[in-house]
């Protein structure tokens, strides 16, 4: 997946006030990842399917 789809949907983490504890936790992917991927390329499918997941979720 692109990196841009990674990168708006942190965007929308961010906006929902989700803290990043949270989301490391649902996901098993520390932040410091998800940056990464975000600026070096290929980011995989399950990641931003798990990200979806937890933006459609309850709020925290």
């Amino acid at each position: 997946m692109n990196s841009e789809e990674l990168i708006q949907l942190m965007k929308q983490v961010e906006e929902k006030g989700i803290s990043w504890d949270t989301v490391s936790d649902k996901i098993k992917v520390p932040h410091q990842i998800l940056n990464l991927y975000a600026n070096s390329g290929p980011v995989p499918v399950t990641i931003i399917n798990s990200l979806k997941k937890v933006l459609e979720g309850p709020a925290q």
